[in-house]
This record gives structure tokens, sequence and C-alpha cells, in this order.
């Protein structure tokens, strides 16, 4: 079946065969719409943030947010039989001392998801046509473009650890659309279970009060999830400001090719 998305993640037309086809229905369910192709496609913001004026009306979100520690309230997610398997394999070598780290032990990071949920603050800065979150852990950024453009043609478009975004305002919501994590990050969407080159990632970042944001994220991936997983994770305002992290200064907690620690601690 050929479905039309203009400015959807593999950009023009979009060739998606029977099995995938129901997934527009749980899409549309998830993100509180109805069975549209529309909700595939990159949206304008319109006057909101295309100028410094117009960004001096956007919500304010100024300050350090940090994540709340634990798991994101929502319902676990509905892994396929692929990923069942490839979340047993990774069990099973945990028992043998593999697989106990992954390469964020060797200061790669973790890429998104999963950047979005380290237990460090990040920091929002608005420009003209882009939103860019500013992540203390392995001093990572993202950018999102807020401009009205879409997503690169799935031919030139470079997978990155962060992934491409685009996002537009919804009155004080801003809606991001990623696409394009690589996928050998190492997170992938949950430990043990890595995530498929055509992860599709969406995001609603909305202030619930003052002094909290919430982030609801939906996890778009028919390969490794039975339907899209969605979360909602709560930043608190902190004081401060975000530090230096140098992950490669005095890192003793590395991991070898196998996932086992490989301390580098040496004694007195």
């Amino acid at each position: 079946m050929l479905l039309k998305a203009s400015g959807s993640p593999a950009q023009g037309w979009m060739k998606m065969s029977g099995r995938r086809a129901p997934w527009l229905a749980w899409v549309a369910a998830a993100l509180g719409l109805g069975a549209q192709t529309s909700v595939w496609a990159a949206q304008p913001s319109g006057p909101q943030g295309l100028t410094w004026a117009s960004i001096a009306k956007l919500p304010d979100w100024q300050g350090i947010w940090q994540a709340h520690f634990g798991r994101p309230s929502g319902a676990g997610p509905m892994l396929t039989p692929r990923a069942q398997a490839n979340l047993a394999a990774y069990r099973a070598k945990q028992k043998f001392g593999e697989d106990l780290q992954g390469q964020t032990a060797n200061c790669l990071p973790p890429g998104m998801p999963s950047i979005m949920t380290q237990p460090y603050p990040i920091e929002f800065l608005f420009n003209p046509g882009k939103v860019v979150i500013l992540i203390e852990a392995y001093e990572q950024e993202r950018t999102i473009y807020t401009d009205g453009r879409a997503h690169p043609a799935a031919d030139i478009l470079t997978p990155t650890f962060q992934g491409d975004s685009i996002g537009h305002w919804e009155g004080d919501t801003l809606v991001v659309d990623t696409v394009g994590v690589a996928p050998d990050t190492g997170a992938g969407i949950m430990e043990g279970v890595p995530h498929d080159a055509d992860m599709h990632i969406i995001e609603r970042i909305r202030k619930a009060d003052r002094d909290h944001l919430l982030i609801t994220r939906t996890i778009i991936d028919p390969e490794e999830l039975v339907k899209p997983w969605t979360t909602t994770l709560t930043y608190t305002r902190v004081p401060g400001d975000l530090l230096e992290y140098i992950c490669e200064q005095g890192n003793r907690d590395s991991a070898d090719a196998e996932g086992r620690p490989a301390e580098r601690i040496k004694g007195p």
C-alpha cells in the first residue's frame, strides 16, 4: 500500500507492507488523532518561534531541568517475538558475566531515546526557527527545527546518535518528530532491546506548572514493538547551571568487547 506522506520520515510516498499498515491507526490513537496520514507530516509552527519577538511569547522554559530518576510513567512495551528473543539472549549472556555494561561505559553517548532519561540535567535554548536542548550527560545536544522544514530524504539522511528532529508548536506544547537514529547507538529502545533503523519518536513537551515539565514520548518501531510505546517523563526545575562532563577523564569503569566490566583501578 502506498500512502501520501509529504514531509514524512521517508519523504514523499511511503511504501508500507500489509503488516505495517495497521500502525497508522495505532499511532493516531497514541497521539489522540484520527486515522490520518497527516500524523507523519511536518507541520509549520506558524508565527511561533520564527522571530525573536515571537519567541518572547512562547512558554517560559528558562532554567535547568532535572529528570525524575526511575522508570517513566506508563505501561511497559509490548515486544515483538524478535525483540523478545533479543532480550532473552541478552539476559542469558548476563548470567555468564557478559553484557553487564554497554558502550556508554566507554563514553559513547546512549543516543535517542535514552539520552533524555539520563540522571543529569538539561537546558532549553530558543532561537528563531529552532529549539536546542543542551544535555549535561556526555555533553550532548539536540537541535529541533521549528521552521517548517521536513526531514531530509531517506537517501540522504545520515543516521546519528540523536537523529533528525523537526517540531512545531501547538499552543504551549512543542511537538517533536525524530527519525534517523543510528541503530548501533547501543542503548536501543530499552536495555537488551536494540531499535530498528526505521524507529520513529514523537515527543510532546509542555510545562505542567512553574517548576515541572512533562515530556510524553511515543516510540514507533514495528520491528521491535507490537504497538507504539508511550511514556511520560517528569522534569523538575533545579537551581544552578549545566556542568562540564568529560567522560574520558578518570573513566575507571569501562567495558570490554563482550560487555564485561573492565575496571582500571590501581591500588596504593
